[in-house]
This record gives C-alpha cells, sequence and structure tokens, in this order.
C-alpha cells in the first residue's frame, strides 16, 4: 500500500483520522499528512547500518493514543524506549522512558530480630553468614517461606513490600499537540516538555494571549500553558519546561531569572502541580528523580 495508505491504517471506519484535527495549524502540517513524504531508506547520515534493526510504527499498538502509531525503539529488560507521532513542521516524535518494575523492599524490622535469635542455630547448621537469610527471604518467590531453626515461620508477602513502579520519563521535543503521547505519558514521573513562547504583560508589547498560542501553533510550538494542560492531563508528577525562544536571553541577571519564574507560573496554573515540582530548565540542569 502507499505510505500515506499506511500512515492512516488502524483508524476506526467512520472517525476523524488523528491528523485531521487542527493540529500544527492546518493538516497540511499535521505528522499523518507529511508522512508520505518520510524517506524510510536507509541512510548512513542516521548512524543506520546493513543488519541493523528496522523500527516500523504499529498502529494498533495498546499504548496508542487516538489512533496515532507507536514505535517501540529499544527494550533492554530493564528499560524500555518508545516513541509518538508529536505535531510539527517537520517530522517529529515525542519519546518515553521506563524503567522495569523494581522489586519491593525488604522490612527488616520485621525479619532482623528472628535472624538474631536464631544466629548460633543458623551458624551450626553450616551457614557461615547467618545475616543472608534476610536477603535469601526477600528473594523468595511469591507464596513462598523461610523456617528458622526455633520454629518460626516469616512468609515473603508478610515482610516484602509490594513492587514498586519503575521510573518514567516523557520527552516532548518540538510539538504543537502532544496527544500521541497521552497513554504512553500515563502518569510519567517527569514530562520534559518544550514552551517556545508565550505572553508576558509589561514585556511583550502589541500582542496578547491568544494570538501568540495561535502563532506558537502555526509554527509547530508550545507556550507553557499548553505544556501544562498536557501534564495535567497525564497525571505527570513533575513537569521541566525547556526550548525557550531565543528572545528569552536565559541568564543570571535578575529580568531574566524573573521572566523564567513568570513561565514557570502560567506552566504551574495550568498543571495544577505544586510550585516545586515545575521548572524551567536551564543549561546543564540536574534534576534527581527519586523513586516513589
Amino acid at each position: 500500500r502507499s505510505r500515506r495508505a499506511a500512515a492512516m491504517a488502524g483508524m476506526e471506519d467512520g472517525k476523524e483520522p488523528w491528523g485531521m484535527k487542527g493540529l500544527a495549524g492546518e493538516d497540511p502540517v499535521s505528522w499523518i499528512s507529511r508522512a508520505p513524504m518520510i524517506d524510510l531508506e536507509r541512510s548512513s547520515q542516521f548512524g543506520e547500518v546493513e543488519g541493523g534493526r528496522d523500527i516500523f510504527p504499529i498502529y494498533d499498538h495498546p499504548l496508542s493514543s487516538d489512533g496515532a502509531p507507536v514505535w517501540e525503539v529499544e527494550d533492554e529488560g530493564d528499560v524500555r524506549v518508545y516513541a509518538a507521532p508529536m505535531s510539527h513542521s517537520v517530522p517529529c516524535v515525542g519519546y518515553m522512558v521506563e524503567e522495569e518494575q523494581k522489586p519491593g523492599r525488604l522490612r527488616p524490622e520485621l525479619v532482623e530480630p528472628v535472624v538474631r535469635r536464631n544466629f548460633k542455630a543458623l551458624k551450626e547448621a553450616g551457614m557461615r553468614a547467618p545475616m543472608k537469610v534476610m536477603q535469601m527471604i526477600k528473594d523468595l518467590p511469591d507464596g513462598e517461606s523461610f523456617t528458622f531453626p526455633d520454629g518460626t515461620v516469616i512468609h515473603q508477602e508478610d515482610v516484602v513490600e509490594p513492587p514498586r513502579d519503575g521510573r518514567k520519563v516523557v520527552i516532548c521535543g518540538d510539538t504543537a499537540d502532544s496527544r500521541a503521547m497521552d497513554n504512553l505519558a500515563a502518569n510519567a514521573d517527569v514530562v520534559i516538555h518544550e514552551a517556545t513562547n508565550t505572553y508576558l504583560a509589561g514585556v511583550d508589547k502589541d500582542t496578547n494571549m491568544k494570538f501568540v498560542t495561535k502563532d506558537a501553533i502555526m509554527h509547530g510550538h508550545s507556550t507553557p500553558q499548553m505544556a501544562g494542560n498536557f501534564a495535567r492531563r497525564v497525571g505527570a508528577k513533575r513537569l521541566v519546561l525547556n526550548h525557550f525562544s531565543s528572545r528569552y536571553k536565559g541568564d543570571q541577571t535578575l529580568d531574566s531569572m524573573s521572566i523564567m519564574m513568570r513561565i514557570e507560573k502560567q506552566a504551574i496554573k495550568a498543571s495544577g502541580l505544586p510550585p516545586e515540582r515545575v521548572a524551567a530548565a536551564w543549561d546543564m540542569m540536574v534534576l534527581p528523580l527519586p523513586q516513589e
């Protein structure tokens, strides 16, 4: 089939295709209209080599949103990478990086007293390092138990917390609409989203928020409010804004820092996140991402 037909595959009959809903300006610059122009031939320019793995869009992927395809970019066992199309003036994708589920933590206060009470008996039974029993209990399969020399039985599920979800990072680069990432980004630990332009009273003259938003969308970009709305919609825990217009200097002057704070406040209001969980990025920024 033609590339355009392939791009339209997976759409349900009678439904308006995902790319026809007023994305980056008009339909001609939406991802689905540009799909026929994407060159799928192998190119060394992008590091592609003979024998490499081809990555094709999956239109019926369980994580697809609104009929858009998903690419399974990488799966290293403990980390998976997915991509979905962004709405921009050239073909562009957003990424989701997700860790595998983490084992639950052992509750040592429930196990250590029993181990110490049986320490001597465990050594006499041939165990050189009796405290290692704690790790053995943590690693037991669900439903299994360990019996100590004094008859105490400890069940794995009673002393090990439930598994923890791995961390999820979502990166939405150049885009005027990130809806294709909705399912991929659900409950993300952090969303990194572009916020190219906005309207700031007292800074911008002869314009308003409505015009700036329309202009940003026409050029395939977003505002802090759009980034915040996306973060709210997907239930993100944190939001980092980046890709600011060059008219924002982003230096250490008071004026520049004040502008970035105002941009953050716009995203805070739109996202509903607390202020400490929204940040305008700066060069070489490091963001610790704790396991929650």
